[in-house]
Protein backbone atom coordinates (compact mmCIF):
# COMPACT_ATOMS: atom_id res chain seq x y z
CA UNK A 1 0.00 0.00 0.00
CA UNK A 2 1.51 3.29 -0.71
CA UNK A 3 2.25 5.98 1.21
CA UNK A 4 -0.16 8.84 2.09
CA UNK A 5 1.50 12.15 0.36
CA UNK A 6 3.30 14.14 2.26
CA UNK A 7 2.16 17.36 4.38
CA UNK A 8 3.06 20.60 3.01
CA UNK A 9 4.52 22.81 5.80
CA UNK A 10 4.12 26.22 4.93
CA UNK A 11 5.63 29.29 6.29
CA UNK A 12 5.51 33.16 6.49
CA UNK A 13 7.33 35.99 8.32
CA UNK A 14 4.22 36.67 10.58
CA UNK A 15 0.50 35.82 10.63
CA UNK A 16 -2.82 34.95 12.91
CA UNK A 17 -3.29 31.11 14.03
CA UNK A 18 -5.84 30.31 16.44
CA UNK A 19 -6.61 34.11 16.73
CA UNK A 20 -3.31 35.27 17.84
CA UNK A 21 -0.55 36.99 16.27
CA UNK A 22 2.26 35.28 15.78
CA UNK A 23 5.92 35.76 14.43
CA UNK A 24 7.14 32.98 12.23
CA UNK A 25 3.78 31.03 11.87
CA UNK A 26 4.14 27.65 10.37
CA UNK A 27 1.10 25.29 9.38
CA UNK A 28 1.02 21.96 7.95
CA UNK A 29 -1.48 20.77 5.58
CA UNK A 30 -2.61 17.33 4.37
CA UNK A 31 -3.24 15.84 0.79
CA UNK A 32 -6.89 17.02 1.76
CA UNK A 33 -6.41 20.60 2.79
CA UNK A 34 -6.53 20.64 6.06
CA UNK A 35 -4.17 21.79 8.79
CA UNK A 36 -2.67 18.92 10.63
CA UNK A 37 -0.28 20.83 12.89
CA UNK A 38 0.51 24.74 13.53
CA UNK A 39 3.32 26.36 15.44
CA UNK A 40 5.61 29.88 15.43
CA UNK A 41 8.89 31.13 16.66
CA UNK A 42 11.19 28.25 15.26
CA UNK A 43 13.56 28.88 11.92
CA UNK A 44 13.23 25.38 11.53
CA UNK A 45 9.96 23.91 11.00
CA UNK A 46 10.98 19.72 11.02
CA UNK A 47 11.32 20.81 14.91
CA UNK A 48 8.98 21.53 17.44
CA UNK A 49 9.35 25.41 17.20
CA UNK A 50 9.46 27.77 20.79
CA UNK A 51 6.77 29.17 22.80
CA UNK A 52 6.46 32.76 22.25
CA UNK A 53 3.86 34.95 23.16
CA UNK A 54 1.29 36.58 20.73
CA UNK A 55 2.64 40.03 19.51
CA UNK A 56 -1.13 41.74 19.76
CA UNK A 57 -4.43 41.05 21.83
CA UNK A 58 -6.88 38.60 21.20
CA UNK A 59 -9.88 39.80 18.79
CA UNK A 60 -13.07 41.08 21.24
CA UNK A 61 -15.74 38.73 21.79
CA UNK A 62 -13.70 35.83 21.83
CA UNK A 63 -11.75 33.70 24.32
CA UNK A 64 -8.13 34.80 25.13
CA UNK A 65 -6.68 33.68 22.10
CA UNK A 66 -3.00 31.02 22.72
CA UNK A 67 -0.24 30.63 20.62
CA UNK A 68 -0.57 27.39 18.61
CA UNK A 69 1.13 24.80 20.97
CA UNK A 70 4.74 23.76 20.21
CA UNK A 71 4.10 20.13 18.11
CA UNK A 72 6.33 19.28 15.28
CA UNK A 73 4.60 18.88 11.71
CA UNK A 74 4.68 15.69 10.14
CA UNK A 75 8.84 14.67 9.55
CA UNK A 76 8.01 13.80 6.00
CA UNK A 77 6.53 17.23 5.18
CA UNK A 78 7.76 19.40 2.57
CA UNK A 79 8.59 23.02 3.37
CA UNK A 80 6.84 26.16 1.62
CA UNK A 81 8.29 29.61 2.25
CA UNK A 82 6.12 31.71 1.47
CA UNK A 83 8.38 34.64 2.02
CA UNK A 84 7.85 38.42 3.83
CA UNK A 85 4.05 37.94 3.78
CA UNK A 86 1.72 38.15 6.68
CA UNK A 87 -0.65 34.82 6.94
CA UNK A 88 -3.99 35.31 7.99
CA UNK A 89 -7.18 32.82 7.78
CA UNK A 90 -9.41 33.83 4.49
CA UNK A 91 -11.79 36.59 4.61
CA UNK A 92 -15.22 35.93 4.41
CA UNK A 93 -17.91 38.23 2.87
CA UNK A 94 -21.26 37.57 4.78
CA UNK A 95 -23.58 39.75 2.44
CA UNK A 96 -23.26 40.09 -1.70
CA UNK A 97 -25.34 40.19 -4.52
CA UNK A 98 -23.16 39.22 -7.24
CA UNK A 99 -25.37 40.40 -9.65
CA UNK A 100 -25.33 44.25 -8.97
CA UNK A 101 -21.41 43.89 -9.80
CA UNK A 102 -22.64 44.74 -13.64
CA UNK A 103 -23.54 48.45 -12.80
CA UNK A 104 -20.48 48.97 -11.13
CA UNK A 105 -19.75 52.69 -12.38
CA UNK A 106 -23.22 53.37 -13.98
CA UNK A 107 -25.02 54.96 -11.23
CA UNK A 108 -23.03 57.95 -10.93
CA UNK A 109 -24.80 60.85 -13.13
CA UNK A 110 -27.66 62.19 -11.88
CA UNK A 111 -30.63 62.07 -14.67
CA UNK A 112 -33.54 64.93 -15.05
CA UNK A 113 -35.50 65.26 -12.00
CA UNK A 114 -33.53 62.26 -10.04
CA UNK A 115 -33.65 62.85 -6.37
CA UNK A 116 -30.47 60.38 -6.84
CA UNK A 117 -31.43 58.26 -3.51
CA UNK A 118 -31.56 54.32 -2.47
CA UNK A 119 -34.75 54.06 -4.49
CA UNK A 120 -33.58 56.02 -8.01
CA UNK A 121 -30.54 53.67 -7.24
CA UNK A 122 -32.92 50.56 -7.02
CA UNK A 123 -34.90 51.35 -10.57
CA UNK A 124 -30.75 51.03 -12.14
CA UNK A 125 -30.18 47.58 -10.40
CA UNK A 126 -33.54 46.74 -11.61
CA UNK A 127 -32.81 47.59 -15.09
CA UNK A 128 -29.85 45.47 -15.11
CA UNK A 129 -31.65 42.80 -12.94
CA UNK A 130 -34.35 42.15 -15.95
CA UNK A 131 -31.53 41.64 -18.63
CA UNK A 132 -29.92 38.94 -17.61
CA UNK A 133 -30.35 35.04 -18.78
CA UNK A 134 -28.68 32.07 -17.05
CA UNK A 135 -25.27 32.68 -19.02
CA UNK A 136 -25.02 36.23 -18.26
CA UNK A 137 -25.62 35.62 -14.56
CA UNK A 138 -23.23 32.66 -14.46
CA UNK A 139 -20.58 35.22 -16.05
CA UNK A 140 -21.22 38.16 -13.86
CA UNK A 141 -20.72 36.18 -11.18
CA UNK A 142 -18.05 34.61 -12.02
CA UNK A 143 -16.34 37.79 -12.26
CA UNK A 144 -17.57 38.88 -9.00
CA UNK A 145 -16.03 36.18 -7.28
CA UNK A 146 -12.83 35.77 -9.38
CA UNK A 147 -12.51 39.18 -7.82
CA UNK A 148 -13.33 37.96 -4.29
CA UNK A 149 -10.52 35.59 -4.34
CA UNK A 150 -8.03 37.88 -5.87
CA UNK A 151 -8.43 39.95 -2.79
CA UNK A 152 -8.29 36.87 0.02
CA UNK A 153 -12.22 36.36 0.09
CA UNK A 154 -12.62 32.49 0.60
CA UNK A 155 -16.46 32.02 1.61
CA UNK A 156 -19.25 34.13 0.29
CA UNK A 157 -22.82 33.94 1.80
CA UNK A 158 -24.59 34.83 -1.48
CA UNK A 159 -28.00 36.91 -0.49
CA UNK A 160 -29.68 35.83 -4.14
CA UNK A 161 -32.90 36.53 -5.35
CA UNK A 162 -32.72 36.78 -8.39
CA UNK A 163 -35.03 33.49 -9.51
CA UNK A 164 -37.32 33.05 -12.40
CA UNK A 165 -37.67 34.77 -15.78
CA UNK A 166 -38.57 37.93 -16.49
CA UNK A 167 -41.86 37.89 -16.46
CA UNK A 168 -41.98 35.79 -13.31
CA UNK A 169 -42.84 32.12 -15.10
CA UNK A 170 -40.21 29.84 -13.40
CA UNK A 171 -37.92 28.18 -15.70
CA UNK A 172 -38.17 24.50 -16.74
CA UNK A 173 -35.40 24.06 -13.57
CA UNK A 174 -37.01 26.66 -10.79
CA UNK A 175 -33.25 26.49 -9.11
CA UNK A 176 -32.22 27.22 -12.58
CA UNK A 177 -30.42 30.65 -11.36
CA UNK A 178 -28.85 29.52 -8.40
CA UNK A 179 -27.35 26.87 -10.21
CA UNK A 180 -25.38 29.43 -12.19
CA UNK A 181 -24.10 30.80 -9.11
CA UNK A 182 -23.05 28.01 -7.87
CA UNK A 183 -21.20 27.19 -10.98
CA UNK A 184 -19.44 30.43 -11.05
CA UNK A 185 -18.67 29.45 -7.40
CA UNK A 186 -17.02 26.07 -8.48
CA UNK A 187 -15.74 27.15 -11.33
CA UNK A 188 -13.62 30.01 -9.63
CA UNK A 189 -13.06 27.84 -6.61
CA UNK A 190 -14.87 30.14 -4.11
CA UNK A 191 -16.54 28.67 -1.14
CA UNK A 192 -20.39 29.79 -1.02
CA UNK A 193 -23.32 29.61 1.22
CA UNK A 194 -26.14 30.34 -0.70
CA UNK A 195 -28.85 32.51 1.02
CA UNK A 196 -31.98 32.06 -1.16
CA UNK A 197 -34.05 34.70 -0.57
CA UNK A 198 -37.98 34.94 -0.23
CA UNK A 199 -39.57 37.91 -2.11
CA UNK A 200 -42.96 37.96 -2.34
CA UNK A 201 -44.47 41.18 -3.04
CA UNK A 202 -43.89 45.28 -3.62
CA UNK A 203 -44.98 45.99 -0.13
CA UNK A 204 -47.88 46.03 1.87
CA UNK A 205 -50.68 45.87 0.48
CA UNK A 206 -48.87 46.01 -2.91
CA UNK A 207 -47.96 43.04 -5.73
CA UNK A 208 -44.55 42.82 -7.38
CA UNK A 209 -44.11 45.93 -9.88
CA UNK A 210 -43.37 44.15 -13.21
CA UNK A 211 -39.48 44.53 -12.45
CA UNK A 212 -39.84 42.53 -9.24
CA UNK A 213 -41.62 39.55 -10.87
CA UNK A 214 -38.73 37.41 -11.78
CA UNK A 215 -37.60 37.70 -7.47
CA UNK A 216 -40.77 36.29 -6.66
CA UNK A 217 -41.60 32.72 -6.22
CA UNK A 218 -45.73 31.77 -7.03
CA UNK A 219 -46.30 31.12 -2.99
CA UNK A 220 -44.08 30.29 0.38
CA UNK A 221 -44.64 26.39 0.03
CA UNK A 222 -43.44 26.83 -3.96
CA UNK A 223 -39.93 28.98 -2.15
CA UNK A 224 -39.23 26.02 0.37
CA UNK A 225 -39.89 23.60 -2.77
CA UNK A 226 -37.03 25.19 -4.54
CA UNK A 227 -34.97 24.97 -0.90
CA UNK A 228 -35.64 21.42 -0.76
CA UNK A 229 -34.72 20.67 -4.11
CA UNK A 230 -31.26 22.41 -3.06
CA UNK A 231 -30.81 20.99 -0.16
CA UNK A 232 -31.21 17.48 -1.59
CA UNK A 233 -28.57 18.08 -3.56
CA UNK A 234 -25.96 18.67 -0.64
CA UNK A 235 -26.00 22.39 -1.78
CA UNK A 236 -24.83 24.36 1.71
CA UNK A 237 -28.31 27.01 2.42
CA UNK A 238 -29.08 29.80 4.39
CA UNK A 239 -32.78 31.15 4.34
CA UNK A 240 -32.82 35.05 3.61
CA UNK A 241 -36.52 36.32 3.78
CA UNK A 242 -35.72 39.74 1.56
CA UNK A 243 -36.92 42.77 4.32
CA UNK A 244 -40.30 43.08 6.43
CA UNK A 245 -41.30 45.17 3.32
CA UNK A 246 -41.35 42.14 1.11
CA UNK A 247 -42.56 39.32 2.61
CA UNK A 248 -45.72 39.38 5.15
CA UNK A 249 -46.12 38.38 8.45
CA UNK A 250 -47.48 34.93 7.62
CA UNK A 251 -44.26 34.14 5.46
CA UNK A 252 -41.93 34.75 7.74
CA UNK A 253 -43.66 32.58 10.32
CA UNK A 254 -43.09 30.08 7.76
CA UNK A 255 -40.07 30.66 6.64
CA UNK A 256 -38.57 31.54 10.53
CA UNK A 257 -40.46 28.02 11.33
CA UNK A 258 -38.49 26.00 8.46
CA UNK A 259 -35.16 27.45 9.64
CA UNK A 260 -35.50 26.44 13.49
CA UNK A 261 -36.26 23.49 12.25
CA UNK A 262 -33.63 22.61 9.94
CA UNK A 263 -30.94 24.38 11.82
CA UNK A 264 -30.32 26.84 9.12
CA UNK A 265 -28.57 30.16 9.54
CA UNK A 266 -31.08 33.10 8.63
CA UNK A 267 -30.31 36.82 7.05
CA UNK A 268 -32.74 39.72 6.63
CA UNK A 269 -32.33 43.19 5.11
CA UNK A 270 -33.71 45.57 8.36
CA UNK A 271 -33.81 49.00 9.14
CA UNK A 272 -31.93 49.87 5.87
CA UNK A 273 -33.82 52.83 5.35
CA UNK A 274 -36.00 55.07 7.38
CA UNK A 275 -38.98 54.44 4.65
CA UNK A 276 -38.77 51.05 5.69
CA UNK A 277 -39.23 51.46 8.99
CA UNK A 278 -42.27 53.89 8.42
CA UNK A 279 -43.91 51.29 6.29
CA UNK A 280 -43.68 48.64 8.62
CA UNK A 281 -44.61 50.82 11.62
CA UNK A 282 -47.79 51.28 9.61
CA UNK A 283 -48.42 47.55 8.77
CA UNK A 284 -47.65 46.18 11.78
CA UNK A 285 -47.19 48.80 14.69
CA UNK A 286 -43.87 47.72 15.14
CA UNK A 287 -40.18 48.09 13.75
CA UNK A 288 -38.88 45.23 11.57
CA UNK A 289 -36.79 44.34 14.35
CA UNK A 290 -39.50 43.75 16.63
CA UNK A 291 -41.51 41.96 13.91
CA UNK A 292 -38.66 39.38 13.29
CA UNK A 293 -38.70 38.82 16.98
CA UNK A 294 -42.64 37.88 16.73
CA UNK A 295 -42.19 35.73 13.94
CA UNK A 296 -39.65 33.82 15.78
CA UNK A 297 -36.33 34.58 13.76
CA UNK A 298 -33.93 35.35 17.25
CA UNK A 299 -34.71 32.03 19.10
CA UNK A 300 -31.54 30.37 18.22
CA UNK A 301 -28.50 31.90 19.73
CA UNK A 302 -26.44 33.33 16.55
CA UNK A 303 -28.67 32.05 14.39
CA UNK A 304 -29.97 35.22 12.37
CA UNK A 305 -28.25 38.24 10.55
CA UNK A 306 -30.00 41.34 10.89
CA UNK A 307 -28.07 43.07 7.09
CA UNK A 308 -27.45 46.66 7.76
CA UNK A 309 -29.48 47.55 10.74
CA UNK A 310 -28.65 51.08 10.56
CA UNK A 311 -32.12 52.85 11.48
CA UNK A 312 -32.71 50.66 14.69
CA UNK A 313 -33.96 51.65 17.89
CA UNK A 314 -31.80 51.15 21.15
CA UNK A 315 -34.64 48.71 21.83
CA UNK A 316 -34.03 46.48 18.29
CA UNK A 317 -30.27 46.44 19.30
CA UNK A 318 -30.90 44.63 23.04
CA UNK A 319 -33.51 42.48 20.68
CA UNK A 320 -30.76 41.34 18.45
CA UNK A 321 -28.29 40.68 21.42
CA UNK A 322 -26.68 37.18 20.71
CA UNK A 323 -27.61 37.21 17.38
CA UNK A 324 -25.12 38.97 14.09
CA UNK A 325 -25.45 42.25 12.28
CA UNK A 326 -24.20 42.75 8.73
CA UNK A 327 -22.40 45.89 8.06
CA UNK A 328 -21.46 47.09 4.46
CA UNK A 329 -20.19 50.40 4.54
CA UNK A 330 -18.80 51.00 0.95
CA UNK A 331 -22.49 49.99 -0.29
CA UNK A 332 -24.11 51.97 2.81
CA UNK A 333 -22.41 54.88 2.15
CA UNK A 334 -22.90 54.59 -1.86
CA UNK A 335 -26.64 54.65 -1.50
CA UNK A 336 -26.41 57.44 1.28
CA UNK A 337 -27.66 54.81 3.80
CA UNK A 338 -26.79 56.10 6.73
CA UNK A 339 -23.93 54.88 9.39
CA UNK A 340 -24.18 51.12 10.89
CA UNK A 341 -24.40 51.99 15.08
CA UNK A 342 -21.78 49.45 15.46
CA UNK A 343 -20.78 50.99 18.83
CA UNK A 344 -24.02 50.26 20.38
CA UNK A 345 -25.10 46.82 18.72
CA UNK A 346 -21.46 45.64 19.59
CA UNK A 347 -22.32 46.84 23.54
CA UNK A 348 -25.68 45.15 23.21
CA UNK A 349 -24.36 41.59 22.43
CA UNK A 350 -24.52 41.61 18.94
CA UNK A 351 -22.01 40.13 16.91
CA UNK A 352 -20.66 42.43 13.62
CA UNK A 353 -19.41 40.83 10.20
CA UNK A 354 -18.96 42.65 6.97
CA UNK A 355 -19.91 42.45 3.09
CA UNK A 356 -19.73 43.85 -0.07
CA UNK A 357 -23.32 44.14 -0.74
CA UNK A 358 -23.52 46.08 -4.02
CA UNK A 359 -19.67 44.89 -4.91
CA UNK A 360 -19.32 48.06 -6.61
CA UNK A 361 -16.44 47.92 -4.19
CA UNK A 362 -14.69 44.24 -3.18
CA UNK A 363 -12.27 44.58 -0.20
CA UNK A 364 -13.38 43.25 2.81
CA UNK A 365 -10.20 45.01 4.21
CA UNK A 366 -11.96 48.19 3.39
CA UNK A 367 -15.07 47.36 5.20
CA UNK A 368 -13.61 46.59 8.25
CA UNK A 369 -11.71 49.89 8.24
CA UNK A 370 -14.82 51.97 7.05
CA UNK A 371 -16.64 50.41 9.85
CA UNK A 372 -14.21 51.87 12.46
CA UNK A 373 -13.74 55.15 10.57
CA UNK A 374 -17.62 56.24 10.14
CA UNK A 375 -18.09 55.44 14.04
CA UNK A 376 -14.93 57.63 14.71
CA UNK A 377 -16.91 60.60 12.66
CA UNK A 378 -20.26 59.64 13.88
CA UNK A 379 -18.69 60.12 17.54
CA UNK A 380 -16.60 62.53 16.61
CA UNK A 381 -14.20 60.37 18.80
CA UNK A 382 -11.15 58.01 17.66
CA UNK A 383 -10.66 54.17 18.41
CA UNK A 384 -14.16 53.09 19.13
CA UNK A 385 -14.52 49.27 18.02
CA UNK A 386 -11.22 48.46 20.28
CA UNK A 387 -11.46 44.90 22.33
CA UNK A 388 -10.85 45.11 25.79
CA UNK A 389 -7.19 45.81 26.09
CA UNK A 390 -7.24 48.64 23.37
CA UNK A 391 -6.59 46.82 20.24
CA UNK A 392 -8.29 47.41 17.39
CA UNK A 393 -6.71 45.27 14.53
CA UNK A 394 -8.33 42.28 16.17
CA UNK A 395 -11.27 43.35 16.29
CA UNK A 396 -11.66 44.79 12.72
CA UNK A 397 -10.18 41.03 11.71
CA UNK A 398 -12.80 39.04 13.84
CA UNK A 399 -15.57 41.04 11.74
CA UNK A 400 -14.05 39.87 8.53
CA UNK A 401 -13.41 36.49 9.58
CA UNK A 402 -15.21 34.35 12.46
CA UNK A 403 -17.71 36.73 12.32
CA UNK A 404 -18.80 36.20 8.61
CA UNK A 405 -18.08 32.40 9.32
CA UNK A 406 -20.66 32.39 12.11
CA UNK A 407 -23.25 34.40 10.56
CA UNK A 408 -22.94 31.52 7.56
CA UNK A 409 -23.30 28.86 9.68
CA UNK A 410 -19.84 28.10 9.26
CA UNK A 411 -18.00 28.95 12.59
CA UNK A 412 -16.51 25.03 12.75
CA UNK A 413 -14.78 25.13 9.15
CA UNK A 414 -14.12 29.23 7.88
CA UNK A 415 -12.77 32.47 9.24
CA UNK A 416 -9.84 31.02 11.32
CA UNK A 417 -6.56 29.26 11.16
CA UNK A 418 -6.27 26.39 12.88
CA UNK A 419 -5.60 22.50 13.78
CA UNK A 420 -8.53 20.47 12.16
CA UNK A 421 -9.62 23.30 10.12
CA UNK A 422 -9.66 23.88 6.19
CA UNK A 423 -6.85 25.82 5.09
CA UNK A 424 -8.69 28.67 3.93
CA UNK A 425 -6.05 31.68 3.75
CA UNK A 426 -4.34 34.19 2.69
CA UNK A 427 -1.62 36.42 2.48
CA UNK A 428 -0.38 39.74 2.64
CA UNK A 429 2.74 41.12 0.74
CA UNK A 430 5.41 42.68 3.44
CA UNK A 431 7.68 44.50 0.50
CA UNK A 432 5.40 46.63 -0.61
CA UNK A 433 5.72 50.63 0.10
CA UNK A 434 2.99 50.58 2.57
CA UNK A 435 4.70 48.48 5.43
CA UNK A 436 7.86 50.26 4.81
CA UNK A 437 9.28 51.62 8.47
CA UNK A 438 6.04 49.94 10.36
CA UNK A 439 7.45 47.88 13.04
CA UNK A 440 6.26 44.63 12.96
CA UNK A 441 3.60 44.60 16.12
CA UNK A 442 2.00 47.06 14.16
CA UNK A 443 1.50 45.88 11.08
CA UNK A 444 -2.07 43.94 11.79
CA UNK A 445 -3.48 47.67 12.99
CA UNK A 446 -1.86 49.36 9.59
CA UNK A 447 -3.54 46.60 7.77
CA UNK A 448 -7.15 46.76 9.18
CA UNK A 449 -6.71 50.51 10.09
CA UNK A 450 -5.32 52.20 7.03
CA UNK A 451 -4.58 49.85 4.10
CA UNK A 452 -6.29 47.66 1.72
CA UNK A 453 -6.44 44.13 0.34
CA UNK A 454 -4.62 45.14 -3.08
CA UNK A 455 -1.04 43.43 -1.34
CA UNK A 456 -3.08 39.87 -1.03
CA UNK A 457 -0.17 37.75 -2.82
CA UNK A 458 -1.44 34.17 -1.69
CA UNK A 459 -5.11 32.77 -1.32
CA UNK A 460 -5.82 28.93 -0.53
CA UNK A 461 -8.77 27.58 -0.22
CA UNK A 462 -8.90 23.96 1.36
CA UNK A 463 -5.43 23.82 0.74
CA UNK A 464 -5.52 24.44 -3.46
CA UNK A 465 -3.80 27.83 -4.26
CA UNK A 466 -6.26 29.96 -6.03
CA UNK A 467 -4.83 32.34 -8.94
CA UNK A 468 -8.07 34.93 -9.29
CA UNK A 469 -6.51 37.62 -11.11
CA UNK A 470 -7.24 36.05 -14.76
CA UNK A 471 -10.78 35.51 -15.71
CA UNK A 472 -9.60 32.33 -18.13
Amino acid sequence: MAPPPPSIVYRAAHGVLEGAWVDAPWVAVDDEGSVVAAGHGSDDPTTPPATTSPAANPPAAAPPAAAPPATAPPATALVRDLGPVILLPGLVDAHSHAFQRAIRGATHRRGAGDPSSFWSWREAMYRCAEGLDPQGVYEITRRAYAEMLSVGITCVGEFHYLHHQPDGRPYDDPNELSWQVLRAAQDVGIRVVLLEVLYARGGHGRPPAPEQRRFCDADVGAYLERVDALASRGVELGLAPHSVRAVDRAGLESVARYGQAHGLPMHAHVSEQPRENAECRAEHGATPTEVLADAGFFERPRGFTAVHAIHTTADDQRRLSGQHACACPTTEADLGDGIVPAVELREAGVELCLGSDSNAVIDLVQEARLLEMHERLRGQARLRLCDGDGALGPTLLRAATEAGASALGRADRSGRLGVGRPFDAFTVRLDQPFFEGVAPRHRLDALMCAGTAQGVRHVFVGGVERHALGLG
